[in-house]
């Protein structure tokens, strides 16, 4: 079984559903060959790979006692970008406004992930939650101006808890909850 772990912050049931119905309205002119369930959105803080129990309790330990003064914040939607080829993009997401509380937080996660032994993706923070994947080149170049002017707006949602997930590949929804974090010190 391909099993990985990774730490994110979850989205309320209500913004899943609402970007899924988006999601369904976009498939007919971006043609992406899988769209994730919306179960599985979610704003990824730190890709861990595989890793034992041991490993798994030390970051959650260590990172439930830094994240214990954090405050739960609002965190709000705001358009679709890709990331890879401009006419043949990879994955398909959707943005984020600018949020200090969430860079703290990732910032906090890393730094435990890290001092926990986990080799993490060095790459700078662009949080965003991974909508479609794969790009078909069959179908021609992305439609990239309409994407970008597509002017989709959430409500905030609160950011209350952030969890450890464990990624099951071949089963749909693929992420499960495996450990949950609390911002209120819980």
């Amino acid at each position: 079984m391909n099993r990985h772990f990774f730490i994110a912050v979850p989205l309320p049931s209500d913004i899943k559903a609402a970007l899924k119905v988006r999601c369904e309205e976009m498939k007919a002119d971006f043609h992406f060959k899988r769209w994730a369930h919306k179960e599985d959105y979610h704003i990824t803080l730190a890709f861990l790979g595989h890793a034992d129990e041991e490993q798994l309790q030390a970051v959650m330990d260590e990172t439930r006692e830094n994240l214990r003064n954090v405050p739960p914040f609002e965190l709000n939607i705001q358009g679709f970008n890709t990331f890879g080829r401009k006419e043949y993009p990879r994955i398909l997401w959707v943005n984020l406004l600018e949020s200090q509380p969430l860079n703290l937080v990732r910032e906090i996660v890393y730094r435990d992930c890290m001092k926990a032994g986990f080799e993490l993706d060095k790459k700078p923070f662009t949080p965003h939650i991974t909508v479609a994947r794969k790009w078909d080149e069959a179908c021609g170049e992305i439609p990239f101006d309409a994407l970008l002017e597509e002017n989709f707006q959430l409500p905030k949602f609160l950011v209350e808890e952030v969890i450890l997930y464990e990624s099951k590949i071949e089963e749909t929804p693929k992420y499960y909850k495996k450990a949950v974090i609390r911002l209120d010190g819980q």
